[in-house]
């Protein structure tokens, strides 16, 4: 039996307002991961990202009912994802965000099962990087990289214009480049 769609998803948990329970359920499960994955990377800690991933269920709870569907229901989704992270960087002052203590520090996924050190510690140090970047930038690279957006969707999902979707992008891997070298630089002058 076939998977029914996040439109058909949607329109079942508007019917059974005011729970919405089955239906909406079943979109958790199947963008809930997602969802998670970026709040991940986006947020300083574990408990602000799961703090985040919860903002964003309960946004996508109560307001499904005012969702128009003229786009699809991901683009919305992604949308709302971004804004809660982006208004959760704002609050905490647009200052840059310092890694917290290693207890409360994001565990990183090993990439190379040989070396599963040396990339726990790449991907900190990528994790770390991103975090410096301005949170509308971060937001970008995360929809394209992790989410694996298209500009035209990154655009539709950010409310930026397509060019300017692809120059946010550009700069900031400009910036994350820049980053890399400097530190790279440092590491080889302290050797």
């Amino acid at each position: 039996m076939q998977e029914p769609s996040d439109a058909a998803l949607v329109a079942q948990a508007r019917a059974e307002l005011p729970y919405r329970t089955g239906a909406f359920e079943a979109l958790m499960r199947r963008h809930g991961g997602r969802i998670r994955q970026l709040t991940r990377r986006f947020a300083v800690s574990a408990a602000d990202a799961e703090d985040l991933t919860q903002e964003v269920m309960l946004k996508v709870f109560f307001q499904l009912p005012r969702f128009r569907a003229e786009a699809a229901f991901t683009t919305w989704l992604w949308r709302l994802t971004a804004n809660v992270c982006i208004d959760h960087q704002r609050r905490q002052d647009a200052r840059p965000v310092m890694v917290a203590g290693a207890e409360d520090e994001i565990a990183p996924e090993p990439a190379d099962p040989r070396d599963p050190i040396a990339a726990a510690q790449a991907r900190m140090d990528v994790e770390r990087l991103l975090r410096q970047l301005p949170p509308e930038d971060r937001m970008v690279v995360l929809l394209r990289l992790l989410v694996g957006l298209e500009f035209a969707e990154i655009a539709n999902t950010t409310g930026l214009g397509l060019s300017a979707a692809k120059m946010r992008y550009a700069r900031a891997l400009d910036k994350l480049r820049v980053a890399v070298t400097a530190a790279e630089t440092s590491c080889e002058r302290s050797a």
